[in-house]
């Protein structure tokens, strides 16, 4: 069962770390605390992604659920780090 959640929790963060790469500005507005933001994301869930190749052993089913709901985060913002941060 711990394979599957690894499994699980590998696509969520390869898939996510792949949408912030995608992200296209189209014309938005420049701000250098997002970028750094985005930029800390996706070293984090790199880093997260390769761990849970490496220490598969050590995952459970709520880090597993942590990543598909940050992984459904980031890509109904459609990569957007602005979107997440926003408040309406």
């Amino acid at each position: 069962m711990t394979h599957l959640y690894a499994f699980i929790a590998f696509i969520a963060y390869a898939g996510a770390t792949l949408r912030l790469l995608a992200y296209r500005r189209d014309g938005a507005r420049h701000r250098h605390h997002v970028s750094w933001l985005a930029w800390i994301l996706l070293v984090v869930l790199g880093g997260s992604a390769v761990d849970v190749l490496l220490h598969v052993h050590t995952l459970d089913f709520f880090e597993a659920a942590r990543a598909v709901l940050l992984s459904l985060f980031i890509f109904c913002s459609r990569g957007n780090v602005a979107r997440l941060l926003r408040s309406e």
